[in-house]
């Protein structure tokens, strides 16, 4: 058997961020994963993104996990010799007039909503700005795939990569020191699952409550279109160069395994057309499903009563914008004990036992 300190089982944003973080502290990490193309991390838009929502919510913790995100990715682009994080900014365009009383409240009142925000400056003429609208100049992209991919090579070349289907009822033996996988022949002192919404499936954690949601995104041509800048208005349109951007996204929580549908598509359209002057053509349609955990924060931690077992989830929709801080979170308990944060601790937060 040949052993590791750590073995991972998903290389998502998770299990990818996780395996940086723990090779750099020097440990033995394996990650295993079963390479699907359509995870919802492959499909993600990766936003980081620091006012959301129609109440124009702060994310949580921005300026810490932001400085974080920053931090780690251009660390990884300076490893990998690739442009991964795009800090162009995003642009929110008002829809209703109740979104510039809560905007203008806000912005008055709350020292910490005024440092993110700016005043709009001149979008191209094939952007309706409407009544008008804000910037957010933190905000930034990460090329998810592109991170994933390069981050894949470089875990290969370390042999720190499997691929392989583990399934958590049978393949695992939990022993007093650790956790053996006898058909792939490795042994890890430590077994962290970041399967995403796979999770929902995995027995050892069976305290662990889901909210997920299925969306659904749009990859459109809009040639006329130049904006390096996200775009929100109801959805987001988010450059990917060469006149491309991806377009989202939907939400819902019933019919979780269903894939792209014509609804979908066709609400998606109907907002892009809201604030867009001129056509567009439709060259991709994906679906996938935001591992959402019961409470909205990730979790993170060792099994309560089997601590070989440990488990990275629920990065959701800011997975782009909090995986960095939680990765270095986990990794720090895992190797040094040290505590967690109670918001994200699987232990306080759930019924696993």
């Amino acid at each position: 058997m040949t052993e590791f300190d750590e073995i991972i089982i998903g290389q998502g944003l998770a299990g990818t961020t996780l395996a940086w973080q723990l090779l750099d502290r020097g440990r033995r990490v394996l990650v295993i994963d079963r390479a699907e193309a359509g995870t919802s991390s492959r499909l993600a838009a990766g936003l980081i993104t620091p006012i959301t929502g129609q109440r124009l919510t702060v994310s949580w913790r921005f300026p810490e996990f932001h400085s974080a995100a920053v931090n780690f990715y251009r660390s990884i682009e300076a490893r990998t010799g690739s442009r991964l994080l795009h800090a162009d900014g995003a642009v929110r365009l008002w829809q209703n007039e109740r979104e510039t009383e809560v905007f203008a409240r806000r912005r008055a009142d709350e020292a910490g909503f005024a440092a993110l925000v700016a005043e709009l400056s001149p979008l191209p003429d094939a952007i309706s700005t409407g009544p008008g609208g804000f910037e957010m100049p933190s905000a930034a992209r990460l090329n998810v795939p592109l991170f994933l991919n390069v981050s894949r090579a470089e875990f290969q070349r370390h042999c720190a990569y499997c691929e392989a289907d583990v399934d958590p009822a049978d393949d695992l033996v939990v022993e007093p020191n650790g956790v053996g996988i006898s058909r792939l022949g490795v042994f890890g002192q430590t077994v962290v699952f970041c399967q995403g919404i796979a999770a929902t499936e995995n027995s050892w954690f069976r305290g662990v409550e889901f909210d997920a949601t299925r969306g659904e995104i749009l990859t459109v041509a809009i040639p006329q279109l130049t904006e390096r800048r996200t775009l929100h208005r109801g959805v987001w349109l988010a450059s990917l160069g060469d006149g491309r951007f991806r377009l989202g996204a939907t939400s819902r929580w019933d019919q979780l395994n269903e894939g792209p549908t014509e609804g979908g598509r066709d609400w998606l359209c109907t907002r892009l057309s809201e604030f867009l002057r001129g056509g567009f053509e439709i060259v991709g349609h994906d679906a996938g499903v935001r591992p959402i955990v019961k409470g909205r924060h990730p979790l993170l931690g060792r099994h309560p009563a089997l601590p070989q077992l440990a488990y990275f989830n629920g990065l959701g929709s800011k997975g782009s914008l909090q995986a960095p801080a939680m990765a270095a979170q986990l990794a720090a308990h895992l190797v040094d004990g040290t505590p967690l944060d109670p918001a994200v601790d699987l232990n306080l937060r759930t019924g696993c036992r």
